[in-house]
């Protein structure tokens, strides 16, 4: 009886398992969409060794089912490769997966390649590193046997959509690909009228109704492989898309989140002691809104579990608190709790951390969000926004940087649009750098002095908290041999943190072997080539010069440079200036030479001014960028005896520097654990 019984529990666990996939036949409300077998693809259109001869997906609102087909050629050996495996992604927790169809046509004969034995399943948890898991299953089969020639054709549907959304439907369907495509449809069905809006596409919808049934169809032939510009703002849509949704404005949005945001329950003892505490601790209001976003960003963990309503619904106050962690929308929750239970105004608000500016273009959705942050009115009547998932940031409770969100959705029912994100932030580092050379054409000692302000002042903060003092110290001096050539460390970096002005000051101090390099010109002479790193660090030439999207550009942002160079003799140098005052950047130089001190002064400021560079505009930000790039840089030359020859020049550095001292210092501390999400929170919810 016992054996009976676990064998029985064994059973039912393995079909609880695996209940949630099958093998059924196609829905009878889908429409079997045609495809040629022999069509041919032109030859400079085909990519990945495949051609796309169909692709079909057909949602049913009323019922919940999405279906997809897909039939794809195999042209070269690589195609087969890229078409042997089918792969399907479901949420197990409200979702149910059914293949329909899995064949081989080779030369006109259909090879069936369904079985179910052959199913697996894995958990693909594709953004842990960022301690974010969805609960995704994908479920794939190995296809056998694929040759060049051989389609493959399949078909799947997934059924449940998930229940946050309230029976209201919203999702969005690309018209185009990065490879050819012979035929395409989307098809919609449903009683409820839809909104829908296409971008990059002149593809007209055809709206049927008939018995009831809205059908909503898109459809288009012969489609060219898109190419993604390189180098173009997150936020601007490429691809050509349909948007489609049952919302009607942004205040349905806010009554959904404010519906599923709203916790109404007593605090449990934990939240209170927070609470009292904070009061306790602070009279100020403003000192108990900086204590409530320091206790939330930094006491609670960020760890985010997607699974089912949890991509939407947050957890309540009392449990975040309780099992202190929680994702983005758990953390606004809370502090927004913690804040109006001290008599301030602040509400969770929905971002977009790529679209950013294109929100408010979009039609209604709340799937249009990947983020929470909290927006706080003082009793004062200032605005505030506080992002809850940054960690140790500086500041007063009134010059706290958040990245540039842009727009956000307040849930406040007193709203019924979407609010303007500001920011004041320039995101600033200044450099005073010293380089006191030993003699003519021999080596140097390095002195540089890095102040880090706003957001850029959080960053660096956050890499010197969460590395080891070792590595990065070894970092640096790899930075400076890269640019300067061999370098040891007179010194320890040496820091100090201003958190409450938010700004982090950085002490190094280096042994120069040989600073100087053989002429390219003369091999006879030597020259000491001088870079201002805090801004070719950041700065690249545009890699592609004929444009159909716009040229992203890093904004806020500020740098500024004064790089003494103390000479063992007098020489003379003429002094030099340049301005660029251009629509998107503004660039100035200066030097001159103080014959006592026997001192070189350079000094650089650079201000970005716009967050991108439109079409019309590229080739007059490309000449400007090409002016700053031949002013950028500054050479002194002297022979192999010592001698200066003649006057400085000023050289172009930008195309030849590819790797900052920011990227590297990122690369290290995601090497050794560091997290700081700014700008990865694309799957956040």
């Amino acid at each position: 009886m016992r054996c009976f019984i676990i064998t029985l529990l064994l059973f039912f666990n393995f079909c609880i398992g695996n209940c949630q996939y099958s093998i059924t036949s196609e829905p009878i409300w889908v429409i079997n969409e045609s495809y040629n077998a022999k069509a041919i693809a032109p030859e400079n259109e085909l990519s990945a060794g495949t051609q796309i001869l169909l692709y079909t997906e057909q949602i049913n609102t009323d019922s919940e089912e999405v279906y997809i087909k897909s039939v794809v050629k195999a042209i070269e050996y690589s195609g087969i490769q890229n078409i042997s495996t089918v792969l399907a992604d479901y949420d197990p927790s409200y979702q149910k997966l059914r293949f329909h169809a899995i064949d081989v046509i080779r030369n006109g004969q259909t090879i069936n390649r369904l079985s179910f034995k052959d199913i697996q399943t894995a958990r693909r948890e594709t953004n842990a590193e960022n301690f974010i898991y969805d609960g995704t299953i994908s479920a794939f089969v190995n296809i056998p046997d694929v040759r060049i020639g051989d389609i493959v054709s399949y078909s799947y549907s997934v059924k449940g959509f998930n229940p946050i959304q309230k029976k209201k439907f919203s999702t969005s369907f690309s018209l185009n690909s990065t490879q050819y495509i012979n035929k395409l449809s989307i098809h919609i069905f449903g009683k409820k009228k839809l909104h829908h809006k296409a971008y990059n596409t002149e593809i007209e919808v055809i709206h049927n109704y008939s018995k009831g049934i809205n059908h909503y169809e898109w459809k288009d032939k012969n489609i060219p492989a898109i190419l993604l510009e390189d180098q173009s703002p997150s936020w601007y849509i490429q691809n050509a898309i349909i948007i489609v949704t049952e919302y009607n404005s942004w205040s349905d949005v806010i009554n959904w989140g404010e519906n599923i945001f709203t916790f109404n329950e007593p605090l449990n003892i934990d939240l209170e002691e927070v609470i009292k505490k904070i009061k306790k601790s602070h009279s100020e209001e403003g000192d108990r809104i900086r204590a409530a976003l320091a206790f939330v960003q930094n006491e609670i963990r960020y760890l985010a579990i997607h699974s089912g309503i949890g991509g939407y619904k947050p957890n309540s106050p009392n449990k975040v608190v309780k099992q202190r962690f929680g994702d983005c929308k758990d953390k606004s929750v809370l502090l927004t709790e913690i804040l109006k239970r001290m008599g301030i105004k602040a509400y969770p608000t929905l971002v977009n951390t790529t679209l950013q500016q294109s929100v408010p273009d979009l039609p209604p959705s709340p799937k249009l969000f990947d983020h929470c942050i909290v927006k706080v009115v003082d009793n004062s009547g200032n605005t505030l926004w506080y992002d809850p998932t940054l960690t140790n940031q500086g500041g007063t409770y009134d010059n706290i940087y958040l990245p540039d969100y842009r727009y956000g959705l307040v849930l406040d029912n007193e709203m019924n649009a979407m609010d303007t994100i500001t920011n004041f932030g320039n995101n600033m580092v200044e450099t005073f750098s010293t380089l006191k050379l030993n003699e003519m054409g021999k080596g140097a000692e390095l002195e540089v002095r890095t102040h880090y302000y706003e957001g850029e002042a959080d960053f660096i903060r956050a890499v010197f908290n969460n590395n080891n003092k070792n590595i990065i110290e070894k970092e640096l001096i790899k930075f400076y041999t890269q640019t300067y050539g061999a370098t040891s460390s007179i010194a320890p970096p040496v820091f100090v943190d201003d958190t409450l002005k938010n700004e982090f000051s950085l002490l190094e101090r280096y042994k120069i072997d040989s600073i100087w390099r053989p002429s390219v010109e003369n091999i006879n002479n030597l020259n000491l080539s001088i870079y201002p790193t805090n801004i070719t660090n950041v700065l690249t030439m545009p890699n592609q010069l004929e444009r159909l999207a716009p040229y992203a550009l890093s904004y806020p942002m500020v740098r500024k440079q004064n790089i003494k160079v103390i000479l063992p003799e007098h020489i003379q140098i003429r002094a030099e200036s340049e301005t660029i005052n251009s629509d998107f950047f503004y660039y100035d130089f200066s030097s001159n030479y103080d014959a006592k001190s026997k001192t070189i002064n350079l000094k650089y400021y650079y201000k970005s001014q716009d967050d991108h560079v439109p079409v019309s505009k590229f080739k007059e930000f490309y000449k400007d960028m090409v002016k700053l790039d031949r002013k950028i840089g500054y050479m002194i030359f002297i022979n192999k005896d010592g001698d200066f020859l003649n006057n400085s020049i000023s050289f172009n550095v930008i195309r030849f520097v590819g790797y900052s001292f920011f990227i590297l210092i990122v690369l290290i501390g995601i090497i050794i654990g560091i997290i700081f999400l700014v700008k990865k929170l694309a799957k956040k919810r």
